[in-house]
C-alpha cells in the first residue's frame, strides 16, 4: 500500500512540474487568429468564391453517387473475406497506440496554444484553462495513469471547446468524444460495468469518428467551400486538370472531396465494410501529408500530422482489430 501511495505521489509531483513548465511556455503564446485549411477564415476575399445550392446539378449528382456507394457498402458487408483475429499481445500494443498518440497530440497542440487541432487557437482565461486541462489529459494518457478519470476529463474538455468555439466546430472533432468513451468503457471501475460497456467501445469509437467526418465534409467543403477553394487557389492540388478534366473547377474539386468525406463518414456510422472504408480514408490522409512535403510545406505537413495522430491510431484499430459488430445497420436485417 505504501509503495502504491509513493508511486501516486511521484506521478502527481511530476504532473505538477510538467504543467507548470507548460504554463511558462504557453504564456508567451498569444495568437488569436482563426486559421482553418491553413487559410485565414476571416479574410474578406473568401466572399468572392461561388457556393453551390442544394438543387444545383453537381450536388444532386453527388447525392446519387453517395446513395449508390452506401448501398453497395451495405450489400457487400459480410460478403468480403474475414480477417483473422490477431494475437493478444499485438492487439494490446495497437490499443495502446491510441492512448499514446492521443496523448502526444494533446501535448503538442497545447504547447502551440491550440485545443485538439492546431487551428483551434485558445483565447481568454477560459481558453487558457482548457489548455492546461488538455495538457494534463495528455500527460495522464502518455503515463498510462488514471485513465478512467482522463476519459471523463476529456469529455469535459470537449464540452469546453463547444463553449469556446461553438457546436458545429466542436462537432467536427466529435471523434474525441469517441476516444473518450473508448477509454472510459475499457477502464470502468468495476468488473460488472466493464463487462457491460467494453464490448461497445470500438462501435462507439467508429460511430463518433464517422460523425466527425460527415460534419467536416459538410461544414468545410460543402457549406463552407470558400475555405477549400481559397486553399486550392493557394496550393494547386486540383489534379483533375492534369488528367484532362478541364471542366473540374476548384469549386467542384472541393465539393467532391467534401462529398467523399460525407459518404465515408456515413459508412463508418453504419458499420459496413469498415476495414475497406478505413483503408481508403488512410490513403487520402497519407496523400495529403505527402503532397505538403512535395511542395516544401514542411510546417503544414507537421501540423496536419500532429492533428491526425488520434485519427491515425483509430484507423489502425479499425484495420487490425475490427470495427465493432454490436451497433451496425446490417444487424437490423438479421
Amino acid at each position: 500500500m505504501k509503495l502504491c501511495n509513493d508511486s501516486r505521489l511521484i506521478f502527481v509531483r511530476n504532473t505538477i512540474a510538467i504543467v507548470v513548465m507548460l504554463m511558462v511556455l504557453m504564456s508567451a503564446s498569444a495568437s488569436y487568429a482563426h486559421v482553418r485549411w491553413f487559410i485565414n477564415a476571416d479574410s474578406a476575399a473568401l466572399s468572392d468564391y461561388p457556393v453551390y445550392t442544394f438543387f444545383d446539378y453537381e450536388i444532386l449528382i453527388w447525392i446519387a453517387i453517395g446513395l449508390v456507394l452506401i448501398g453497395t457498402s451495405i450489400f457487400l458487408d459480410g460478403k468480403l473475406p474475414k480477417i483473422p483475429i490477431i494475437k493478444t499481445k499485438t492487439r494490446h500494443d495497437i490499443l495502446e497506440s491510441l492512448r499514446i498518440f492521443t496523448g502526444m497530440s494533446f501535448l503538442l497542440t497545447a504547447y502551440g496554444g491550440a485545443l485538439i487541432a492546431p487551428h483551434m487557437q485558445a483565447y481568454g482565461s477560459f481558453g487558457t484553462s482548457l489548455l492546461f486541462l488538455q495538457a494534463l489529459i495528455g500527460i495522464m494518457l502518455i503515463s498510462n495513469n488514471l485513465l478512467h478519470y482522463a476519459a471523463i476529463m476529456l469529455l469535459l474538455l470537449f464540452t469546453g471547446i463547444m463553449v469556446q468555439f461553438g457546436f458545429i466546430l466542436a462537432l467536427e472533432y466529435s471523434n474525441i468524444v469517441g476516444i473518450a468513451l473508448f477509454f472510459l468503457f475499457n477502464n470502468m471501475p468495476t468488473k460488472a460495468l466493464s463487462e457491460r460497456f467494453k464490448p461497445y467501445s470500438v462501435d462507439i469509437l467508429r460511430i463518433f469518428t464517422g460523425i466527425a467526418l460527415v460534419t467536416l465534409g459538410v461544414s468545410e467543403k460543402i457549406y463552407g467551400s470558400e475555405l477549400g477553394q481559397s486553399f486550392i487557389t493557394k496550393y494547386p492540388w486540383n489534379f483533375m486538370h492534369a488528367l484532362g478534366f478541364d471542366f473540374f473547377t476548384n469549386q467542384l474539386f472541393v465539393l467532391s472531396a467534401g462529398m467523399m468525406e460525407v459518404i465515408m463518414g456515413t459508412i463508418l456510422i453504419l458499420g459496413t465494410t469498415t476495414r475497406l472504408n478505413t483503408l481508403v480514408i488512410s490513403i487520402f490522409m497519407l496523400i495529403s501529408n505527402t503532397v505538403f512535403l512535395l511542395v516544401n510545406q514542411n510546417e503544414n505537413a507537421l501540423l496536419e500530422l500532429v492533428g491526425h495522430m488520434p485519427i491515425i491510431s483509430t484507423a489502425v484499430i479499425f484495420l487490425f482489430l475490427g470495427y465493432g459488430r454490436r451497433l451496425k445497420i446490417t444487424n437490423l436485417f438479421k
